[in-house]
């Protein structure tokens, strides 16, 4: 039978969890299927951190558009009539319509329900039939801006409010990553996968190398590597890892692709990072390529994962270019479909009430620091 709701949140509940890696286990199956256990998530994970919507280069010219939606929220991303980027909810401020889908380009929101007009810097311009309403003024009715800020062409969201400058969320993470030069990049693809499992599911996968030998084998378990998690040095709310190999891990065996990026420091040059921001964002640096995914969560057993593949914008002008990235999007294509076919398989495994909880291994160190992260928000024995 499902836990009785007091139970779910009794931090007792979580005993075994809260030990030291070798001797914990991990959440419960409640946790990933439960539907109010997924409500806390929305409010204090996700309401409360800082997620990822995209790059920036996605909305290039003044008035360019995109949506995030996700169970929590729907918002709109542009680049206003100074240039600048900003956030809006997707909602028109009178009955709540949704102003606008997908994305585009646009000189102003006009909602498609009574046509209140809302200029790019979300401030209402037009509200026709509105004139004998008394005490009404268009000052106070403009769109709900959504906190929003940028890293070297990653555009970051907060939805509360609430939460400590971006800057001080990733810590040292920007300056840990500069060899990379994340502001050169440029995105050349993005895919969009909708999936039925937990979004825990997921990100757990992504961030422990365990699965690989298995999972993987058919296509990147060859690669020899040395996964070695890293703590972050200093406050930020973070994880990493960094695999120590020889050649690049952006590419099948026998495939060719990119001489390494420019700039690279020497530990750099010698492997991978797979970085997890928490919630739910994650990189994958290699000597020659990077790719993205966020995660949002859709329902306690539904979510969107979003892939984003780069390159330095140098690459782009090669003549060879588009034969080369084919190469890395084949890669990724096969890798991330092999992982979302494991965890949907989890998923359904986890639904069934017999499923108890697990030990960990070595290799899931960050798995465990996640889960801990979670339940310090979402039981409230942590720092909000």
């Amino acid at each position: 039978m499902p836990p009785e709701p007091d139970a779910l949140f009794d931090p007792a509940r979580y005993a075994k969890v809260r030990r030291p890696l070798l001797e914990a286990e991990g959440l419960p199956a409640a946790c990933y299927t439960d539907a109010e256990f997924f409500r806390r998530e929305l409010d204090t994970v996700f309401r409360g951190g800082w997620l990822l919507a995209g790059r920036a280069e996605r909305i290039p010219a003044r008035g360019d558009y995109f949506t995030v939606d996700f169970a929590a929220a729907s918002l709109v991303v542009i680049r206003d009539a100074e240039g600048r980027v900003r956030a809006y909810a997707n909602a028109c401020r009178h009955r709540g319509a949704r102003l606008v889908t997908g994305e585009g380009n646009c000189r102003a929101f006009v909602c498609a329900y009574h046509s209140w007009t809302y200029a790019l810097d979300g401030s209402l311009r037009g509200c026709p039939g509105m004139e004998e309403t008394r005490d009404f003024s268009r000052a106070d009715y403009g769109l709900d801006e959504i906190r929003c800020e940028t890293w070297d062409g990653f555009i970051f969201y907060n939805l509360d409010g609430r939460a400590p400058p971006l800057a001080a969320w990733l810590g040292e993470l920007p300056a840990r990553l500069a060899p990379y030069r994340f502001a050169d990049m440029a995105a050349t693809r993005i895919r969009v996968h909708d999936l039925d499992c937990n979004w825990k599911t997921w990100v757990e996968n992504y961030m422990e190398g365990y699965h690989i030998p298995t999972v993987h084998r058919a296509t990147i378990s060859a690669h020899k590597a040395v996964n070695t998690p890293e703590d972050p040095a200093g406050s930020g709310q973070y994880r990493a890892i960094f695999e120590r190999h020889e050649g690049t891990l952006a590419l099948l065996p026998g495939d060719s692709g990119f001489p390494p990026l420019e700039g690279l420091d020497d530990e750099s040059t010698r492997g991978s990072r797979f970085m997890l921001v928490y919630p739910a964002t994650m990189l994958a640096l290699t000597i020659d390529a990077m790719w993205t995914f966020h995660v949002l969560p859709l329902g306690p057993e539904r979510t969107r994962v979003i892939h984003t593949s780069l390159f330095p914008s140098s690459r782009l002008s090669r003549p060879d270019f588009e034969a080369l990235a084919a190469n890395y999007y084949k890669r990724q294509d096969r890798v991330v479909q092999e992982d979302n076919d494991i965890t949907i398989l989890q998923q359904q495994g986890l639904r069934s009430p017999l499923t108890r909880p697990g030990r960990f291994a070595a290799k899931e160190k960050i798995v465990h620091a996640l889960d801990n992260w979670v339940l310090d928000r979402v039981l409230g024995t942590g720092t909000p």
